[in-house]
């Protein structure tokens, strides 16, 4: 990554930075929330003023509403 600051160039180093964590290995079931996801985002938008897509998911603490979203950014890549 190059910086460029009035003092001169910088350089960091080219360590590997984790972009975002993986889903958990026992996470299992929600397909249905997952293809819900999957049919929103990957849905064409005749809105050209608007294209940024939102979904809100919410729930209670502890059921698993991260663990649907790292899965499925994993999917999705």
């Amino acid at each position: 990554i190059n910086y460029y600051t009035s003092a001169g160039n910088r350089t960091t180093s080219d360590a590997a930075i984790p972009v975002k964590p993986n889903s958990s290995i026992r996470f299992t079931g929600r397909t249905d929330v997952l293809v819900r996801l999957k049919e929103h985002f990957s849905a064409e938008s005749n809105d050209k003023i608007r294209c940024r897509k939102f979904f809100l998911l919410y729930g209670m603490g502890g059921i698993g509403k991260t663990q649907i979203c790292l899965r499925f950014i994993e999917e999705m890549d």
